[in-house]
């Protein structure tokens, strides 16, 4: 025994906490390998093998973030807290609602806000050992981040092969399930970058470009919304306007072109609605698609659907209203029989107010600590998205979501000394209203 334990604290068993972003990265990189290798199969069991690494993923990074140093700031012990109480509702909602359970969902929702604690865990740890060293410097660290870029391009590449050069020629887009999924994803990445290397995107070109390129109207309307919010000056605000100019000329001079083809039913849907010619709870989609010649209901497919869930939450007892009607009731209880398209109503339809508040004191925690910056961005991207997309079960786009949150956050308020011994006085009065945490400067 003394022998197993003197193995156990070798620095080759242990990894050191320094380490566990190399860990994420590389866990991460064979996830989204193994990914990769059931959406070109097609093959289910691999898919199932996926799930399981998450799991096993989760694991590993949590053993490493048990081994660190440094006590917990401030700030990530408050995370933890509000993932306490986020996990907890979840817990309790499995309790009175102890079927149809789907598991794979459960251990995705669940689990994945960890990241956020290890991720700033992580960045506490290299502030102490190498204040000056950001990760990006490291070859593996950018090799491992190549991966990450590259395997799901080419498998959308091979998919595109297969399905005859047809962007919808198969359900999946590379190894998400569509292209909104797809999108946030790039998203994200542009967030874990910023993280490792320390230095943030500051191009409205290529926030718009990641913004357009899969074809996503809300994508788009999230970016654009998010750049307004964060780091829009007189010039980025000008040149927002003045992109908006060229769109909405381009749609009022060739509306059955390209990417228009689906602004048009967006805006004779904002026109019924503004008439008052629509009652969502009663209208069917028969009576939509006859109202706006087109089966492409998008926006109000969403509006109805979170009516109906509305509804029916309401509608349920007090044990309901705190912990929900259980994982995945929103699909099997609902009239559409499909997810929400809103992440915030399908946690407080599932999981109860209790669970909405960890899951939203989680968002509120992120964006007052980060502030208006540009690496914010990205971060504010996700938590706008969340309102009108199923994300919380992307593992891969969430998860490079909450540790790149968790790292630029502790980033955020190191002092500028290097060492982590939490943020300064003019930090800490900042941090403790909203308000002015959101304005502070960029």
């Amino acid at each position: 025994m003394p022998t197993a334990l003197t193995f156990m604290r070798t620095p080759a068993a242990v990894p050191r906490p320094a380490d566990g972003t190399l860990l994420f990265l590389a866990q991460f990189a064979a996830y989204v390998a193994v990914l990769a290798l059931a959406a070109v199969a097609q093959s289910g069991l691999l898919k199932a093998l996926a799930n399981v690494y998450a799991v096993v993923i989760v694991g590993l990074v949590a053993f490493a973030w048990m081994t660190r140093h440094q006590p917990p700031s401030r700030w990530a012990t408050t995370a933890a807290v509000c993932w306490g109480v986020y996990t907890a509702g979840i817990v309790c909602s499995g309790v009175v609602n102890p079927h149809h359970v789907l598991w794979g969902d459960l251990v995705k929702l669940s689990l994945a806000p960890a990241f956020l604690v290890f991720g700033a865990a992580f960045e506490r740890a290299r502030l102490a050992d190498a204040p000056d060293q950001p990760p990006w410097r490291r070859p593996i660290v950018r090799v491992l981040f190549g991966v990450l870029v590259l395997v799901p391009l080419l498998t959308w590449a091979v998919q595109l092969v297969q399905s005859g050069f047809q962007v919808d020629g198969v359900r999946e887009t590379s190894v998400f399930a569509n292209r909104n999924n797809a999108a946030v994803y790039a998203v994200t990445l542009l967030g874990l970058y910023t993280a490792l290397s320390g230095r943030p995107v500051r191009s409205l070109v290529v926030f718009i470009a990641v913004g357009v390129m899969f074809g996503t109207l809300g994508v788009l309307l999230a970016v654009l919304l998010a750049l307004a919010l964060t780091v829009a000056r007189v010039r980025e605000l000008l040149l927002l306007a003045a992109l908006l100019a060229v769109g909405a000329a381009g749609y009022l001079l060739f509306p059955d072109v390209g990417p228009y083809l689906r602004v048009r039913p967006l805006v004779d849907s904002v026109r019924l609605l503004a008439e008052g010619r629509l009652d969502l709870h009663t209208v069917s989609f028969g009576e939509l698609v006859l109202m706006l010649k087109t089966s492409d209901l998008s926006f109000l497919f969403r509006l109805k659907h979170w009516v109906d869930l509305t509804h029916l939450f309401v509608q349920g007892d007090a044990y309901q209203w705190l912990f929900g009607h259980g994982v995945g009731s929103a699909t099997r209880l609902s009239e559409m029989r499909l997810v929400p398209h809103n992440d915030y109503l399908r946690v407080l339809f599932e999981f109860g107010a209790v669970t909405l508040a960890g899951f939203v004191g989680l968002m509120a925690l992120i964006l007052v600590r980060c502030g208006r910056r540009w690496e914010t961005v990205p971060l504010l991207v996700v938590v706008i998205y969340l309102f009108s997309e199923n994300l919380v079960t992307n593992f891969m786009a969430i998860s490079f979501f909450y540790f790149a949150a968790g790292t630029l956050a502790e980033r955020r308020g190191a002092p500028h000394t290097g060492t982590p011994d939490g943020p300064t006085p003019l930090q800490r009065t900042r941090i403790r209203s909203m308000i002015p945490a959101w304005g502070a400067s960029r």
